[in-house]
């Protein structure tokens, strides 16, 4: 229950921080969402009210050009129809060019002939049509009608059409007959434009009716045509003519709906080229299943032009797609719930440490009060013995009195060491001084500090016990004192204690073998915690320091420290430290 309790802080600000932080995502997703949504409409509609607007200006183009032939009575020649669209095609970059084409019957054909070669110097001399195997332009077959473009503007790049039969070809051709039968202007679906030179690129026309007279049926009208007036225009031009002025980054395709499926692609619009083409390897699957589009239909928008219907197909590029704002949030969401995690933990972390080392004093306090007791009543009885009869003890008593107040001395500042050592280390102030030590001479003098039980002998071997080490002889000193200390007090008498010690090329090993009561494997993992003591240890005093000094004085050195002990009895203790050059 208290380590629960100890979490629970944790996982409430875990817990809340995430609630908070999808919360918050949701709502920046829905209205970022929303909000794409509305501007991608916003930009589909102005891309849509753009082309229908241009297309719309064609249209009126082609009406004022036959408000001309009826104001002139149908009386225009070739110098006042050039004068009349010059500005327009010179204004508009979307218009290819502007014709009229008269229809001529099979008995006029040879006349027309004739005024065509004066008209054009000798350089069209008959009406052409389009070989279907080599694509050439070829004298026309015999019919009954044609419909030759006579009238040109511009005429550099456009010089082909001159003399084209338009009734040759049956898109023209159903186009051409819908504008008669209806009087009204009507467009083509896709055609390759006979003055076109990119096979990858499509055009249109757009056809105004010219009748002799005012027509009430569709007889009158079938039998009254005299000619068209008609716009050639490219796709791509008309869609970069509408787009001119506008930067949105989508593509859209355009499909002709009053056309075979198969032929109602005209071109698609590419944002990253800002070009419309009709290549068949750039043309991708229709994705309306688009974040920006509630439905499939939001994607799509419609223009009318010349009785047919054009279907706009726009696909939102995966920039505009991917919600930047979502993300960000989620992630500062998650960086806040961290940092606020982090701080908590931080908090609780110094909290438990507050509360270790005050646990820790007051421990501390509790085992100097009781340990210190012992050692200063053995000090004081056995001063005040020496002091009220010192004339009448034997020189022998005299001297155990004196090994008494010796022996408890030692303990006191050896326990005091031991507390020092401890704290300093808890608060990061343990020095670390080292320097050369002889080994011979040193642990000749911690042999005279270790008490032994009778018969217990102390034995020191290895490749290393006349060699020279660099460490702190301080620190190595409680390091050594403790493990022999350990081993003398917890081993019987009648024993045997051996210190080895062996040197390697990087490091130096000191291991004290004992034969005392042993670890009991369940407290194994916690004997090196300061004031741990086992539960074997009986009767035995002790503080429960010495192994933790060990453990703070090894790290110290940056060294490691092993314990080898079997439950029955006997214990090894092997302590490596980096040997420097």
């Amino acid at each position: 229950m208290v380590r629960l309790l100890r979490y629970f802080p944790t996982a409430l600000i875990l817990g809340l921080g995430l609630v908070l932080t999808l919360a918050a995502t949701a709502w920046v997703e829905r209205w970022e969402r929303l909000s794409r949504q509305s501007e991608f409409q916003k930009q589909t509609n102005n891309l849509t009210t753009a082309l229908q607007r241009t297309t719309n200006r064609y249209t009126e183009l082609l009406l004022s050009i036959s408000d001309l032939y009826d104001a002139a009575n149908n009386e225009v020649d070739d110098a006042a129809f050039r004068r009349f669209v010059n500005r327009a095609v010179t204004t508009y970059p979307g218009i290819q060019a502007l014709e009229w084409a008269p229809q001529v019957t099979q008995p006029e054909r040879a006349n027309y002939e004739q005024q065509l070669s004066q008209l054009t110097d000798g350089d069209r001399t008959f009406i052409t049509e389009r070989d279907e195997q080599t694509g050439q332009l070829i004298p026309a077959e015999q019919r009954d009608r044609y419909v030759p473009v006579t009238f040109l503007e511009p005429i550099p790049s456009n010089e082909p059409a001159l003399g084209y039969d338009l009734a040759s070809d049956e898109t023209r051709r159903i186009a051409l007959e819908q504008a008669r039968d209806t009087g009204a202007i009507a467009a083509t679906g896709r055609i390759q434009l006979v003055q076109e030179t990119n096979e990858n690129q499509y055009g249109f026309l757009v056809f105004a009716p010219i009748y002799e007279a005012p027509t009430v049926s569709l007889a009158d009208r079938q039998s009254k045509i005299l000619g068209y007036v008609l716009g050639v225009f490219r796709v791509a031009d008309v869609v970069e003519e509408s787009l001119r002025d506008l930067d949105y980054d989508i593509d859209f395709y355009i499909l002709d709906q009053t056309a075979q499926p198969s032929e109602q692609l005209l071109g698609v619009y590419q944002t990253a080229s800002r070009s419309v083409s009709a290549e068949p390897q750039k043309i991708t699957i229709l994705e309306t299943n688009s974040a920006l589009c509630a439905v499939p239909a939001d994607c799509i928008q419609t223009i009318q032009l010349g009785q047919r219907e054009w279907q706009i197909v726009f696909v939102p590029s995966s920039m505009q797609t991917f919600l930047w704002g979502t993300v960000a949030t989620l992630v500062i969401g998650l960086l806040l719930t961290a940092t606020v995690l982090i701080y908590v933990a931080r908090w609780q972390s110094e909290l438990q440490r507050t509360r270790e080392l005050s646990d820790l004093k007051l421990r501390l306090f509790s085992m100097a009060s009781h340990e210190l007791r012992t050692p200063l009543s053995i000090i004081s009885v056995s001063a005040q013995s020496l002091a009220a009869n010192l004339n009448e003890l034997s020189p022998e008593k005299r001297a155990s009195s004196l090994d008494r107040i010796q022996v408890a001395a030692q303990r006191m500042g050896k326990l005091v060491n031991d507390m020092l050592t401890l704290t300093r280390a808890e608060a990061g102030k343990l020095e670390f001084n080292p320097e050369i030590i002889a080994l011979e001479p040193f642990c000749q003098q911690l042999y005279e500090q270790i008490h032994l039980k009778a018969g217990q002998t102390l034995l020191r071997a290895g490749n290393a016990t006349h060699s020279q080490i660099f460490a702190d002889k301080s620190l190595l000193s409680s390091i050594l004192l403790n493990l022999l200390s350990n081993a003398a007090k917890y081993s019987p008498e009648h024993s045997s204690i051996r210190l080895m010690i062996h040197q390697e090329k990087t490091a130096v090993c000191f291991q004290v073998v004992d034969q005392g009561i042993g670890i009991l494997p369940e407290e194994r993992s916690a004997i090196l915690d300061a004031f741990y003591r086992g539960e074997n240890v009986g009767a035995v005093s002790g503080t429960g320091l010495g192994l933790a000094v060990v453990k703070t004085c090894v790290d110290i050195h940056q060294g490691t420290l092993a314990i080898a002990s079997n439950a029955d009895g006997g214990t090894t203790v092997t302590v490596w430290l980096p040997q420097v050059e």
